[in-house]
């Protein structure tokens, strides 16, 4: 027997090799020298960029992304603790234990149910995303779903929509029918009530702040039509990536509500690195939990849970971040954040308005639109473009949290520079 053992080791090639073979086997194994740096360069590196990083936070005002979010304490912590080192992992919906025991679901769920008693959502379902654009995903594949039972479902949603609505209507295979947008950037109704087919199931994109020029869809006025219609079968996701975030904490009653129990909100995604803050993309998404049965369908034992969620691994360092965010500022202070963007984006429209620039904003928008300026304004403060084919090309400035009247006012002395000198020329 021994013999045998030995010859089949030999044989196959499996045999043990002595330390010194195989350190001279795993060098020819050499990694690319172009790459390879150590940590002492390599941490060079990091710093030379953090130092570009952090000058063009000082002109960062194109993009709605809250460059002054509190997370230090947070990550200071971290640094210290077992979860540094912990391969953490969401993986499944929130909502039921998993076998992969390393996760923060408890921590999870918390902030869903703060999300959901802000929204009214009385019975809800959800979880922590990678992004808004995830959690469009998840409310386009309930919608479907939903829908199906009924007939083939059409999406609706404007022209001025996030881009990621159309990629994945394509990616689920939904039919759309893109509707015209207003000047403004909120949907046409009138255009609504020309292009909705009222023999098939109706699923709704609305922008609750579309992303150039932060309109609102109004879900008053497309029940309207819809009822007028006739159309018997509809679901409406709500796009809130940064509406969602600020609007709930807005202090003027006359805001658009965003209350799932006065209005027929089915599911809406709000993006959480933008109001709220976060070095990296997440967000969250949330729906009737009386959804979730048409989902239930498939158990996958590996997990032990049902597979509900779109993505399958989900940072648990997301949940974190966020859940620190609601737990460590006080809902005044939430107010408080939301009304001074409000505020600074009023007083920058007043200022364009005084130097007769052409420029706009919508109501409870935090996004100011104006006539494109030069290309080196536009890249010296990260400026985001948009080609209008009513007013021409534009530009916008997001007023977030980072955002001041101080900043607002050097951007103002730059463009006073830029028109002076174009007027001189």
């Amino acid at each position: 027997m021994e013999n045998f053992i030995k010859s089949f080791w030999e044989q196959a090639n499996l045999k043990a090799s002595p330390l010194k073979e195989r350190t001279e086997q795993t060098e020819t194994l050499k990694a690319p020298q172009s790459f390879y740096l150590g940590e002492d360069k390599a941490l060079e590196k990091l710093n030379a960029f953090n130092e570009k990083v952090e000058e063009r936070c000082h002109c960062f005002m194109g993009y709605p992304c809250n460059a002054d979010f509190k997370l230090q304490k947070f990550f200071s912590w971290l640094e210290k603790s077992a979860l540094s080192h912990t391969p953490l992992n969401d993986v499944g919906s929130p909502h039921t234990e998993s076998q992969y025991a390393l996760n923060a679901r408890p921590f999870e769920r918390q902030v869903l149910q703060f999300f959901a008693g802000l929204l009214s959502i009385k019975s809800h379902w959800g979880y922590v995303t990678s992004g808004g654009t995830q959690g469009n995903e998840q409310g386009l594949y309930i919608g479907r779903q939903v829908l199906a039972k009924y007939g083939k479902p059409i999406l609706y949603f404007s022209e001025e929509a996030h881009y990621s609505i159309a990629s994945l209507a394509r990616i689920l295979g939904i039919e759309t029918h893109i509707i015209k947008s207003q000047l403004t950037g909120e949907m046409d109704y009138q255009d609504l009530a020309q292009k909705l087919d009222p023999t098939r199931p109706a699923l709704f994109s609305l922008s609750i702040g579309t992303t150039f020029k932060g309109a609102i869809d109004s879900i008053e006025t497309i029940q309207q039509i819809i009822q007028e219609k006739g159309v018997q079968h509809v679901f409406y996701h709500a796009d809130a990536a940064l509406f969602g975030g600020y609007l709930p904490f807005h202090s003027n009653p006359a805001k658009p509500d965003l209350n799932f129990s006065r209005y027929p909100y089915d599911s809406i995604a709000v993006s959480g690195h933008k109001f709220f803050g976060s070095p990296f993309p997440m967000g969250f998404f949330l729906t009737h939990e009386k959804y979730t049965h048409l989902l239930e369908g498939e158990y996958i034992e590996y997990i032990n849970a049902h597979n509900l969620t779109i993505p399958c691994s989900r940072s648990a360092f997301s949940s974190l971040v966020l859940w620190w965010t609601i737990a460590t500022t006080p809902f005044t202070e939430f107010v408080h954040q939301a009304d001074g963007l409000i505020a600074n984006a009023k007083y920058l429209k007043q200022q364009l308005d005084e130097r007769h620039y052409p420029a706009w904003l919508n109501p409870f928008s935090n996004t100011v639109y104006f006539q494109l300026p030069s290309p080196d304004l536009c890249s010296q403060w990260c400026l985001a473009t948009m080609t209008c084919s009513r007013l021409g090309p534009l530009a916008h400035i997001v007023v977030m949290q980072h955002v001041s009247k101080k900043m607002i006012d050097v951007f103002l002395h730059a463009l006073d520079d830029e028109l002076h000198h174009k007027h001189a020329a």
